[in-house]
């Protein structure tokens, strides 16, 4: 059976999410607080794999209602679900009501005050329509919802584990830990009740010399067993580990050192060191794989996972590697997932991705329109997935073009449309395209560090006067102290301030006119002979005006803009066109 639509209403931050498509899995993205965990919970509470999470609490009421709501006769319902029927839920259906008109669907409520509404696509007499509906909830998956993971610990205290399982309060060991511990020992191949019997016997410790000759026998085949029990579950784990984890190659080990069971990784290099010295995101992937990939098999028999924020700890390239796992899950159990890493929602599979956002009323929304609304209020909730697009795109232009570095997002406008418009003119030609990358004053090292292709740094291009000699100076000292010809000056061509001044003053005045108006006023007119961004910051400040932080990078935009739309009606005079030639075949050739 699978979940193909949900809707949460009434329910915590939610008025109304409306209709969420469901695939084997399901990406949900959102900033904090946006209502991705409200979204997993009322989903949760449709039918609680574990019947003790079946309460509806008085927080799970939304805030703006509650008032209302405690003092209605009937709650309202705060889930419905659609569900599809597969082949064996169909088999079930013929075997107990023969009579009724075969379907292949239906659809399912629930109201905060804990009553089930089941909605089927055929007419059933009314003498079996409350059995066949108790049938249906009985056959409707169970839902899972986590969001604590319980760490492995390297080291485990035995005798102190087997005590805390069955202990509550303050000394009681965590339920996340509890049962991971358990799955632990159930993936070694041993129980609580084994190591409960065998306690006494194995960790003896100073006894050892009151053993009778038949006593040591015993705990030396004893210890025997289990080391063979440990051996093959640390080859299995580091086979099984490695085909989901692909951020380096280890071993896995386990064994007994007096009370403990210890966990040990070796990495490639021969490195041997308990789990806890290794990365937190390796601890808690390993957790959750031995979690995950042992109770989706014995467990979780129809039921509906929901995980959230899961892998936060995990670098990107492992977060990859959870998709991955996370897809091999789904092949027995659907999955919904929240998230607010791009590296959560792989491009391949953007029609998985649902975004949570706050709407202007303060309720949550979800949506699989990856458009921004005119309210703009899910930009934040889009960045992880327009950050996802945005890497796969970068590696894509970056793989086959030449990186420039520019300081500004300005400068890398201009310099866009200028070897645009003499590309297109035939002016100029390159076996590879170029792309002008922004890096700012103090991020070119470090991007070009990164942009360097098999060691070999990329070009970069400085043409704002004020920061020149600063920043070039620092490169040729440090970075590009061996190829200071990378490194390439607009002064080289001129006496010019910034890269604006090589370009015309009339394409200004058609491109950015307006814009200059409502960031200055009308009487502002741009001047021939003087360099133009000291005109318009030299108009702004005798007439008081505060020009907006990023308003050469928007003026460098609308360049960009107007020159592509007006190609061909762009005229340029024969010095213009061989000073634009120069700069760009002397950076594309430094």
């Amino acid at each position: 059976m699978k979940l193909k639509l949900f809707r949460v209403q009434n329910f915590r931050s939610f008025e109304d999410s409306g209709w969420i498509n469901c695939q084997d899995v399901t990406a949900v993205a959102g900033v904090n607080e946006a209502g991705k965990s409200n979204l997993l919970k009322a989903l949760w509470k449709l039918k609680p794999a574990f019947q003790a999470d079946n309460k509806i609490l008085h927080s799970d009421l939304p805030k703006d209602k509650f008032d209302e709501l405690m003092d209605a006769e009937e709650l309202p319902v705060f889930i419905t679900a659609k569900f599809k029927l597969e082949a064996k839920d169909l088999s079930l259906l013929k075997k107990y009501f023969p009579t009724i008109k075969p379907f292949d669907n239906f659809t399912i409520k629930r109201t905060l005050s804990g009553k089930y509404i089941v909605e089927v696509p055929v007419t059933v007499p009314t003498e079996k329509a409350q059995k066949l509906h108790d049938f249906i909830i009985k056959i409707m998956p169970g839902f899972i919802y986590y969001s604590n993971y319980g760490n492995l610990d390297s080291n485990i205290y035995l005798p102190q584990m087997l005590s805390s399982f069955n202990k509550k309060g303050v000394n009681a060991l965590s339920p996340a830990k509890k049962r991971t511990i358990k799955l632990l020992l159930l993936y070694v191949g041993i129980t609580p009740e084994m190591l409960k019997e065998d306690l006494p016997l194995l960790f003896s410790g100073s006894k050892l010399d009151k053993l009778t000759a038949p006593q040591l026998f015993e705990l030396t085949k004893k210890k025997e067993e289990y080391q063979k029990l440990f051996d093959d579950a640390g080859k299995r784990l580091s086979q099984e580990f490695s085909e989901m984890w692909r951020q380096g190659d280890y071993k896995f080990e386990f064994t007994f050192e007096g009370d403990n069971l210890k966990i040990y990784v070796t990495d490639s290099m021969g490195n041997r060191a308990p789990l806890e010295e290794r990365s937190v995101g390796m601890q808690w992937f390993l957790s959750f794989f031995l979690v995950f990939s042992l109770e989706s098999k014995l467990f979780y028999t129809n039921t509906v996972l929901l995980l959230d924020e899961s892998g936060m700890t995990l670098h990107g390239l492992a977060q990859q590697d959870l998709v991955h796992f996370l897809e091999g899950l789904a092949e027995r159990n659907q999955i919904i997932y929240t998230t607010h890493s791009s590296f959560m929602i792989p491009t391949e599979h953007l029609n998985r991705a649902k975004i949570v956002y706050k709407s202007s009323d303060g309720h949550s929304v979800v949506s699989d329109d990856l458009k921004l609304n005119k309210e703009q209020t899910n930009k934040a909730s889009l960045l992880p997935v327009k950050s996802a697009v945005g890497i796969e795109v970068s590696k894509s232009i970056l793989s086959s073009c030449d990186p420039i570095i520019v300081l500004t997002e300005g400068e890398q406008h201009i310099l866009t449309a200028i070897k645009n418009f003499l590309s297109g003119k035939g002016k100029i030609k390159a076996q590879r395209d170029v792309v002008f990358v922004s890096a700012g004053i103090n991020g070119v090292e470090g991007t070009a560090q990164i942009l360097s292709d098999d060691g070999r740094l990329p070009t970069v291009f400085l043409s704002d006067k004020k920061n020149v000699e600063r920043v070039c100076r620092y490169l040729v000292s440090n970075t590009y102290k061996e190829e200071e010809d990378k490194i390439v000056l607009l002064t080289d061509f001129g006496s010019f301030d910034t890269i604006y001044d090589v370009v015309p003053y009339e394409i200004f005045a058609r491109a950015a006119g307006s814009y200059l108006i409502r960031i200055l006023d009308a009487n502002f007119e741009i001047e021939t002979g003087v360099p133009f961004i000291s005109q318009v910051e030299e108009y702004a400040t005798l007439n008081d005006y505060k020009l907006p932080e990023t308003y050469k990078d928007e003026i460098g935009k609308r360049v960009k803009s107007f020159m592509s739309k007006n190609f061909k009606d762009i005229k340029v005079d024969r010095y213009t066109r061989k000073l634009w030639t120069r700069i760009i075949d002397k950076i594309v050739n430094p």
